[in-house]
């Protein structure tokens, strides 16, 4: 069986509009180990946390620049005690996804005018097969994923709310707002 749904994205949500001459996103992933099962799923963790920051973050300003950095994207398999899990033959594996982003606002020569983090994590059992510990992974990436993403989008609102574009820096409605007189009935 295959997890079913869309790719990892977030085109759809209403981007935050940065004052900022422009975002950049930090390729670096960093090093959870080797019991990391994030690193093997498609997206990876780190992959699926920087498309967030790709899709969410403008830049609608001059001057300064952002930058958006995984901090931490991880799911830690760790084995269920004999007699502690959910199955019978199988105690199961424990799987631990945590997902840090942070997002820097940088002045000239890389000084640091302000930052929001946000971290995100949830567990789940799986069974101890490599296709039922996919399945879980998967899922267990979405959901920590939606918890990250408005977390996120709460610390940055919170946190930089200094460098929020104005909504005059996007995209003018189209048409323009017109007066009809309505029939009198």
């Amino acid at each position: 069986p295959r997890l079913e749904g869309p790719p990892i994205g977030y085109r759809h949500l209403t981007p935050i509009a940065l004052d900022v001459a422009q975002v950049e996103i930090e390729e670096r992933t960093p090093n959870a180990g080797p019991a990391d099962v994030g690193r093997e799923l498609s997206p990876s963790a780190a992959e699926a946390v920087r498309i967030m920051g790709r899709d969410r973050l403008s830049a609608f300003g001059r001057e300064n620049r952002a930058r958006f950095i995984v901090v931490r994207a991880q799911i830690i398999r760790a084995r269920n005690p004999r007699g502690g899990g959910y199955f019978a033959a199988d105690p199961g594996e424990r799987l631990d996804c945590t997902l840090t982003a942070r997002l820097e606002i940088l002045g000239e020569n890389d000084r640091r005018l302000g930052f929001a983090e946000a971290t995100a994590s949830r567990s789940r059992n799986a069974e101890s097969t490599n296709e039922a510990r996919r399945i879980a992974a998967e899922s267990l990436l979405r959901l920590t994923m939606f918890d990250l993403n408005t977390e996120f989008e709460f610390q940055v609102r919170r946190a930089l709310r200094p460098y929020l574009a104005d909504s005059a820096g996007a995209a003018p409605p189209p048409g323009g707002v017109a007066r009809e007189e309505l029939p009198r009935t």
